[in-house]
């Protein structure tokens, strides 16, 4: 979901510096805009994954299946149970700066679906959704039946980019279903504040 905002790296630098009063305001906007696409997406989080009840997080600690721990892979852990508590949680946003990524943008207005049994309900069968080839399952079927049980319970991926990665059952429905409303706000918090800033300075907005 990503949306470039050319000039905002200088903008937040020079609300930080002579207008922090205005930086407040204008991540205050962003924030009530943010919040309510993460609120949407944690109303849709179910009590269990209808015909995926042994995956469902009943308090036991679950050791790793598939591979023993080796000096290369010292931190391998098990495949995350579903606990819907833990998903709602991990559904967020962030208005902090991300690392530059390899085409050299930096992220400020992101939503992040940070649990990992989130990040399987968002994204399960995009890549292949019959399953994965190198699954070391002793069923040759679990991955799609795991998959279409996802999709039964969630539906189906929604798309809001032209990439593969646009899609998605949480974070990327709920957008969706906002239909633009978030970044029309995040924009209008912006210019607004860029537009304070300058009549302060007395520039033309």
């Amino acid at each position: 979901m990503p949306v470039e905002v050319k000039g905002l790296v200088e903008t937040k630098a020079a609300l930080k510096a002579y207008a922090p009063d205005l930086l407040k305001e204008m991540n205050k906007e962003i924030r009530i805009a943010l919040k309510v696409v993460v609120k949407d997406a944690q109303s849709h989080v179910t009590p269990n994954v209808i015909g995926l009840y042994g995956w469902q997080d009943r308090g036991n600690v679950v050791k790793s299946r598939t591979k023993a721990k080796t000096p290369l892979a010292p931190n391998l852990r098990a495949f995350p149970k579903y606990n819907p508590l833990v998903i709602r949680k991990g559904l967020t946003f962030s208005l902090a700066a991300s690392r530059r990524n390899s085409a050299g943008f930096v992220g400020f207005y992101r939503l992040l679906n940070k649990s990992a049994a989130g990040a399987i309900i968002e994204t399960a069968g995009r890549k292949n959704f019959n399953g994965a080839s190198d699954s070391q399952s002793n069923n040759p079927q679990a991955g799609a039946h795991f998959n279409r049980a996802i999709q039964g319970t969630y539906g189906g991926f929604k798309q809001v980019g032209n990439r593969r990665e646009d899609k998605g059952r949480l974070l990327f429905a709920a957008y969706y279903r906002d239909q633009g409303k978030v970044i029309d706000a995040v924009f209008k918090a912006i210019n607004k504040a860029d537009s304070k800033f300058k009549s302060r300075l007395g520039l033309a907005a």
